[in-house]
């Protein structure tokens, strides 16, 4: 019980750092959620035990959040002391980089996967949904309009193009993420609000993925390759395919909406979808290789988990297959 205690407490002091930048009216306030944030999350990642990369994982995301939030602190002050001397825009050219930086955008990426690898799956999911709340509210506010368009096409193909040759199921999330992220921050440099549901439904998700992994033990492709079990092989389908957008699935909501938001610039939606579907393809390739090819030597070993998870993460992918109905509908 006392070894739990302390991740009880970074958590809660994740929770308020998020609160206070979402919810400070001062630009100071916002600079200092992201702190709390940073620190509170870096004892979260060592964990030399089970990882033997954690140390260097905590290493590089030290050094990364800490570049970024300099220059975020900078653009602050430009805004307040040296506005007279700059061109109004600079500040939000610099805020716009730097919180690219924390969130692990194109061309600032090469980080993200890298830390990712060294985390657990827990760990892993708080960077990919939670850790990315303060940077894309404070961006939803202060943003370079042209260069956060550059930005988010190339986080969406770069997302889409880097996750084809991966086969750990990690990395495969790193770079959907960062594909997703060129979607959001698309619907937020055309000022739009809607970006928050698009983030909550990419969050739930990951949750659900993230969840299976845990439950299955795995984290390699090949390794669900050598599950025996189609129902979960089903699971993991289901939820990729969500993930990857593909119709009737709860994932394909997000990209609808955004279709209504952006409708208005032809190329930078066409550019999207084209990303898209370079996401889809290694999702299908690696769910129809689940199902047709099956090793009998074991490499890894799974662990068998109890039927009540298995039907509660069956309940959830069951969401993500009718979610869209509903959503769509209060949508519409």
């Amino acid at each position: 019980m006392l070894i739990m205690i302390p991740s009880f407490i970074y958590i809660f002091f994740i929770f308020i750092g998020t609160w206070i930048s979402i919810s400070s009216v001062s630009m100071f306030g916002m600079w200092l959620g992201l702190e709390f944030n940073l620190m509170a999350f870096l004892p979260m990642i060592i964990n030399l035990e089970n990882n033997k990369k954690s140390s260097e994982a905590a290493i590089k995301y030290f050094l990364i959040q800490a570049i970024a939030s300099l220059m975020v602190l900078m653009s602050f002050l430009i805004y307040f002391f040296l506005s007279n001397f700059f061109i109004f825009s600079l500040p939000n050219l610099i805020l716009t980089i730097s919180l690219s930086m924390k969130l692990g955008m194109a061309p600032f990426y090469l980080w993200f996967p890298e830390v990712m690898e060294g985390l657990n799956w827990i760990n892993a999911l708080i960077l990919l949904t939670w850790q990315k709340i303060s940077p894309l509210v404070i961006l939803s506010l202060f943003f370079n309009f042209k260069l956060l368009i550059f930005l988010s096409l190339l986080s969406a193909l770069v997302g889409a193009i880097m996750g084809l040759n991966q086969t750990s199921l990690r990395k495969i999330m790193t770079f959907s993420s960062i594909a997703h992220l060129g979607w959001m921050t698309s619907i937020i440099s055309f000022d739009s609000n809607l970006w928050l549901l698009y983030f909550m439904v990419y969050s739930f998700t990951s949750f659900i993925m993230v969840l299976a992994f845990i439950m299955f033990n795995i984290n390699y492709f090949s390794q669900i390759a050598m599950m025996k079990s189609t129902k979960k092989k089903m699971i993991i389908f289901i939820n990729m395919l969500s993930l990857g957008g593909i119709p009737p699935l709860l994932g394909f909501f997000p990209k609808l909406m955004a279709f209504s938001i952006l409708k208005s610039s032809i190329p930078i939606l066409m550019l999207l979808i084209t990303s898209s579907l370079i996401t889809l393809y290694f999702y299908m390739r690696i769910c129809f290789s689940t199902f047709t090819l099956y090793n009998q030597t074991k490499l890894w070993n799974y662990k068998e988990i109890h039927k009540k998870k298995i039907t509660s993460l069956s309940i959830l992918s069951f969401m993500t297959l009718v979610g869209m109905i509903p959503m769509s509908v209060w949508f519409f």
